[in-house]
């Protein structure tokens, strides 16, 4: 039976939502066909155009492939890392980046560097929680993350202080606990390709100068940044 529709959001997307959750939740899985467009139309009672602009969303999020047969599922976690998917995968209480394993470094409250601050929205000097770690293919690092919230968030949360793993991630934990969710995550590529720093090259053991993609990630919610962080990322993964 599907689900009542809220008009607010526009309604198409109200279907993209509910089918991108069954897909990354497991109901729907990859290879699995979609109903054709006149189902979708006459179970959601929408017209045809709407049920198509739906299924063609979800192709360009990767999540299917469409031709005269209908959509076909084609999702699999390795293609999980757009913005809406992760936030979809945090609402299903799964990991962003369920691959592989991930060395901590540090989780400690500190005083905001001045540039850290400026993107999160608060002042400098205001605490907030930096956490670092390494994800590993193996025992090869394939990124190198530090990720930064409000140091608010310390005292319902300490497990954000903690090494151990935090098994539905930090924006699970932090929803859990503070009620705040953020409601889309925004990925900013401050540059295609950059060079690895002195710190970089250490982390992901690569030489200095090295080719490096650099992504920040932004999510917000409506009472200002739930998270920030910064990825780096070593040639050879991300091309």
């Amino acid at each position: 039976m599907a689900p009542n529709l809220q008009r607010p959001e526009p309604v198409y997307m109200q279907l993209v939502a509910y089918y991108r959750d069954q897909i990354i939740g497991g109901d729907l899985r990859d290879g699995q066909r979609l109903p054709p467009v006149r189902e979708i139309a006459e179970e959601w009672k929408v017209a045809h155009t709407t049920a198509a602009k739906a299924l063609r969303q979800l192709a360009s999020e990767g999540l299917v492939t469409t031709s005269n047969q209908g959509a076909l599922v084609t999702y699999t976690e390795s293609n999980s890392f757009s913005p809406e998917l992760r936030l979809a995968s945090v609402r299903r209480g799964r990991v962003i980046y369920p691959h592989g394993s991930s060395r901590r470094i540090s989780a400690e409250l500190i005083t905001a560097p001045e540039d850290i601050a400026t993107k999160m929205g608060i002042e400098p000097g205001d605490q907030v929680i930096r956490r670092e770690r390494v994800t590993l293919n193996g025992n090869a690092p394939v990124q190198w993350s530090v990720s930064w919230m409000p140091g608010e968030f310390a005292e319902p949360a300490p497990e954000l202080l903690s090494l151990e793993a935090l098994p539905k991630g930090t924006i699970s934990l932090i929803k859990d606990r503070t009620g705040r969710f953020p409601a889309l995550g925004k990925d900013y590529y401050r540059h295609c390709a950059d060079h690895a720093d002195a710190l970089a090259a250490e982390r992901l053991e690569v030489t200095e100068g090295s080719p490096v993609l650099i992504v920040e990630n932004y999510w917000p919610d409506e009472q200002g940044m739930v998270e920030f962080g910064i990825s780096v990322t070593p040639r050879g993964i991300w091309v």
